[in-house]
């Protein structure tokens, strides 16, 4: 495995996301891409006419939020790649549906392994929540590792 892409999120699981990932990573002299996925930001940015005499709350200045949202995440991967220690890996923002971008990602980045949290879920969240995890399993083309997080 030559290339691996670690997807993390803004949780608190995501240092052992990062660091167990890059561990795998490193024991099989892997090149290493962290990304972050920022789910339907440009949805935030889009210019609505009144609806019924309402303007809403996100017409005014929401380019300027899309573009705070994308400079935090990159923030979090440039530390997170300084917390590794590692200046040569390579990271990526993306825009979309989660699943949807991570597997478009490892296919232009030619990734032969994926490695995510896999969050645990409780109560209603089991029955409506979506899973990341096993969303991506059943329609990646390569290999997933997942590494459990406590949510707690």
């Amino acid at each position: 495995m030559k290339k691996i892409l670690i997807a993390l999120d803004f949780t608190p699981a995501a240092q052992k996301v990062a660091e167990t990932g890059y561990a795998v990573a490193k024991a099989m002299h892997s090149e290493v891409a962290l990304v972050h996925v920022i789910a339907d930001a440009a949805w935030y940015a889009a210019e609505y006419s009144p609806i019924m005499g309402y303007v809403g709350g996100y017409t005014a200045g929401t380019v300027a939020l899309v573009d705070d949202i994308k400079k935090e995440a990159e923030n979090f991967l440039t530390a997170s790649v300084k917390h590794l220690g590692d200046n040569n890996i390579t990271t990526a923002v993306l825009e979309g549906d989660i699943i949807d971008a991570l597997l478009k990602y490892s296919t232009d980045w030619n990734a032969d392994l994926i490695i995510l949290g896999s969050h645990s879920h409780h109560g209603l969240d089991r029955i409506f929540g979506t899973d990341t995890a096993i969303h991506i399993l059943k329609h990646s083309k390569i290999p997933l590792l997942t590494i459990p997080t406590d949510d707690k």
